[in-house]
């Protein structure tokens, strides 16, 4: 197995009560951005985890860090497995990782295992944003005595797996002419379409791909992103580029996904279909014979502002730290990530079967920008989350208007104001 081994890099442009530093655990030596602890009584104040997404890192939390430090907290951010600074995970080339060590439970098995090496036995809330809200989720869910409260941003819950339910019985229900209690005679077929449409645990990616909707979307001249992200095509694509192209990429990517882009006009879908997936821009539902890189380009084209309009929140110093990062690592770690997810037969996602039919349990608020599509792509997701149906204590539900998908970037005082509030009197 070949891993990532540490490689000299360039100082953070950090502000100046955030520090980096790295942390040794079993597996993986973490990178960490932290504010708030303090030396002469390491541990004595609440910690709280923030999870970056992709393609991001834990700078992405740097505005975040030191306004949690200020209100009493030891805030840290880690750089997860597969991305920035940390090391140790498999990078072994496309057909020979060990995509199991991609595994859902292992995610939240890191998390756990570096709380502990930095001297905590509980968190006091995890934050995720994007896929790493999916992290920040699971976390909570398998371990709500650890993990006391959860903010998910831009990817809401869209509860455990279903598993086939009664199959045992089904033989001899039919043989002696006995219903299957649904009164439509199609229960057990019900029970498999659910296990689809969850995908083994994994979202409504197993939906798309039960529906057929691939085929349909080629048809339509489109693709979805996610299993883009899974070819063994996508990290060349966007790996290869010259500093000055992935520059304008990432430039183009985080201005597109952001609130700064007039095209964001994101509204609920009512379900898996072609016709309400391309209403998606092309950073979501791609044309179908386009990189990222292109996709992107397209839409840049037709932009007045050329992504300028994003520098209040990104200026050009601060997207050259991401420049330089995926320049130094590539993408494949963070884009294991999505073949885990969205490989046939759920292969990868059969341990979160362990956790089927649990809600979270732990107090739980969601915030997400009313310009990111993010909160949609998965229907009926946030539903399931504000009703109950799937997080059994939801507090808060926050939508910023102006706001798009990088919101700890864009919004970082209404999101640090969500985790005050949910995790104020909370043991």
């Amino acid at each position: 197995m070949t891993l990532a081994s540490p490689s000299p890099s360039p100082s953070l442009p950090l502000p100046h009560n955030v520090s980096s530093r790295l942390v040794s655990t079993p597996d993986l030596t973490f990178h960490i951005l932290e504010s708030g602890a303090t030396p002469a009584k390491p541990n004595d104040r609440p910690l709280i985890l923030l999870l970056h997404g992709f393609p991001e890192i834990a700078y992405s939390w740097r505005r975040i860090l030191p306004k949690l430090a200020q209100a009493g907290y030891h805030a840290v951010a880690p750089d997860q497995r597969g991305f920035g600074r940390t090391t140790g995970w498999d990078t072994r080339p496309f057909k020979e990782v060990d995509l199991h060590s991609f595994s859902l439970t292992n995610l939240v098995r890191d998390i756990i295992v570096l709380v502990h090496a930095l001297g905590y036995r509980s968190v006091q809330c995890v934050v995720g944003h994007d896929c790493g809200a999916i992290t920040a989720s699971l976390c909570a869910l398998m371990r709500p005595d650890f993990f006391h409260s959860v903010v998910l941003m831009s990817h809401p819950f869209n509860g455990s797996p279903t598993l086939p339910f009664n199959t045992a019985n089904a033989n001899d229900l039919q043989g002696t002419g006995v219903g299957t209690g649904t009164g439509t005679g199609t229960g057990i077929l019900e029970d498999h379409s659910a296990l689809a449409e969850k995908g083994g645990g994994g979202g409504a990616e197993g939906s798309a791909a039960a529906s057929g909707i691939h085929e349909a979307l080629a048809q339509s001249g489109r693709k979805h992103y996610k299993w883009y992200y899974s070819t063994e095509e996508a990290n060349s694509d966007m790996s290869s580029l010259t500093l000055e192209d992935l520059h304008r990429f990432l430039r183009g990517y985080f201005h597109l996904k952001s609130g700064s882009w007039a095209g964001n006009q994101p509204n609920p879908l009512k379900g898996w279909t072609v016709e309400e997936v391309v209403q998606m821009p092309y950073y979501y539902i791609m044309p179908l014979h386009d990189t990222m890189p292109q996709a992107v380009e397209k839409h840049m084209l037709d932009e007045p502002s050329q992504g300028k309009s994003s520098y209040s929140w990104l200026p050009e110093d601060e997207l050259a730290v991401y420049v330089a990062e995926y320049a130094r690592t590539g993408f494949q770690g963070g884009l294991n990530w999505y073949r885990v997810r969205t490989a046939a037969g759920g292969i990868y996602t059969k341990d979160y079967d362990l956790f089927a039919g649990k809600k979270i349990e732990v107090p739980c608020s969601f915030i997400s920008g009313a310009k990111d599509w993010g909160t949609y792509q998965e229907p009926g997701a946030l539903e399931k989350m504000t009703s109950g149906a799937v997080c059994s204590d939801f507090r808060t539900l926050k939508v910023l208007d102006g706001v798009g998908h990088w919101i700890p970037q864009e919004a970082p005082d209404e999101v640090v104001e969500t985790i005050i509030d949910l995790t104020k009197g909370l043991a």
